[in-house]
């Protein structure tokens, strides 16, 4: 979690007018060439405006990028860099012959990814996490979470990838080995801001 926090850090929101716009940004074709090669590569810079037209100083935003020829149905994904200075640079590999259409959908600015990323993080505390232990022919349920403040014996499970733990109340005469699944449960609570709703409708 903390290095995916790293990636999407906070940016204040004030309000709409100060977020990107698809409207407003700018989209420059690379060394364009009249024409192209199966297997070329083909560059767009992308810079990104406000509503009011400055230019965004910084990136973070959700872009999805497409290239497609609906006559061939054929399809593909672009890839975004995000050089966070407002500008990003989409590439698209041209797997296939025929004209193609290329489309850069601007999913959520950079402060509803803020939001959305700060919302998705508060209110664990809220969040009833059981474990579900195998215990012969019978099943043992168990509260776990991602912080548990008990001075009881814990399961850790540890994800090696990124060293994140997970834990569970250590069952009686159960081994953590055998724990089988989780459930949860949560209350149906919002984190995000009442302004930051604006963020999220078109």
């Amino acid at each position: 979690m903390e290095k995916l926090d790293q990636l999407v850090p906070p940016r204040p929101f004030t309000n709409v007018s100060s977020t990107t716009s698809a409207t407003h940004s700018r989209a420059t074709v690379l060394s364009p060439r009249d024409t192209y090669c199966r297997g070329d590569r083909l560059d767009v810079l992308l810079e990104m405006r406000e509503h009011l037209g400055r230019r965004k100083e910084y990136g973070g935003d959700f872009l999805r990028a497409r290239i497609f020829s609906p006559g061939l149905k054929a399809g593909a994904s672009g890839k975004v860099t995000d050089f966070n200075n407002g500008t990003y640079l989409v590439s698209f590999t041209l797997f296939w012959e025929g004209q193609v259409s290329l489309s850069v959908l601007l999913i959520h600015p950079s402060e509803g990814v803020s939001a959305l990323w700060r919302a998705r993080n508060q209110g664990y505390d809220r969040v009833n996490f059981t474990g579900q232990f195998a215990n012969g022919p019978s099943r043992v349920l168990s509260k776990c979470g991602l912080t548990l403040h008990t001075s009881a014996e814990l399961c850790e499970y540890l994800d090696d990838r990124d060293q994140e733990a997970f834990y569970c109340l250590k069952p009686p005469r159960v081994p953590c080995e055998a724990l089988t699944h989780v459930t949860t449960r949560s209350a149906n609570i919002s984190y995000i801001r009442q302004k930051e709703w604006a963020l999220f409708h078109r």
